[in-house]
């Protein structure tokens, strides 16, 4: 008889703590990166544009979509 290849489902302690330290990168990686890039192509519209206030709207909105996808990825159990 031959052992069940299939794993077990439920992670043990080692592996819940895996995955708590990589929610506890990922999180503000994502909200960084939302501002960075977002604040920085608006940095560069406004740069070929000649305005001073796109910076802001993009800093502002790629907040907001980072807190988004956060929220929607990490907020349901």
């Amino acid at each position: 008889m031959t052992a069940d290849p299939t794993p077990d489902p439920t992670p043990d302690a080692e592996d819940r703590g895996r995955l708590e330290e990589s929610r506890a990168w990922n999180i503000p990686s994502y909200l960084l990166a939302g501002v960075l890039g977002f604040g920085g192509l608006g940095w560069l519209l406004d740069h070929l544009l000649g305005t001073d206030f796109i910076v802001g709207i993009g800093i502002v909105g790629g907040m907001a979509l980072a807190v988004y996808y956060v929220w929607f990825r990490y907020g349901t159990p």
